[in-house]
């Protein structure tokens, strides 16, 4: 199983996210769903390999999306906004006793933040058996490994980008895919022998 992406460049905005975000930053609310939906399932596909409980993996994706709301006007385009969004939520995941303090959601007014996140169908040539296997071989990983290797592999980030969102340099960040990946293969390995 190859766990590489064909085009592993850094995520690029496009103009109608930069359209959202120029609106989001001079004071439209309204501005902010079309902002970040395209944003919605990768930032609860990486949730889920932080958090073994889907609700909290909802909950820490509603988390990062109330602190991008909060400092979006800070947000000074140095990176990409996927990459701003992903460091947010491996931070907040990194410290879960700072926002699962049990105390109600704090809200974002008028803004409508979708109460569900619909995800993708999984690619139906996928047995239900491997991907458990790969699932277990990916919960063993550190979480910087899962991190990176989740970064690269499905998000397609460069290894530039992976170091920004983990804050490490890039070949830090090349160090922790590559360990990633041996490990997930020899786990897999193991399952797949006759």
């Amino acid at each position: 199983m190859d766990l590489r992406v064909s085009d592993p460049g850094l995520p690029t905005s496009s103009d109608s996210e930069r359209h959202w975000l120029q609106r989001c930053q001079s004071g439209d609310a309204s501005a902010f769903q079309p902002l970040l939906r395209p944003h919605l399932a990768a930032l609860l596909a990486l949730a889920r390999r932080h958090c073994r409980d889907p609700h909290w993996a909802e909950d820490l994706v509603q988390e990062t999306l109330v602190r991008a709301f909060r400092n979006l006007a800070s947000f000074r385009g140095e990176s990409a906004l996927r990459t701003w969004l992903f460091r947010i939520l491996v931070r907040l995941a990194s410290e879960p006793e700072r926002w699962r303090r049990g105390k109600p959601a704090e809200s974002l007014g008028d803004v409508d933040v979708p109460d569900h996140l619909e995800l993708r169908a999984e690619h139906a040539a996928i047995a239900r058996e491997l991907q458990d296997r790969l699932d277990e071989a990916m919960e063993r990983l550190t979480v910087r490994q899962r991190t990176a290797l989740h970064l690269r592999a499905v998000e397609g980030f460069d290894y530039a980008a992976i170091g920004a969102v983990l804050s490490c340099t890039a070949v830090a960040a090349r160090m922790h895919v590559l360990e990633a990946r041996r490990k997930v293969m020899a786990r897999l390995e193991e399952h797949l022998e006759p």
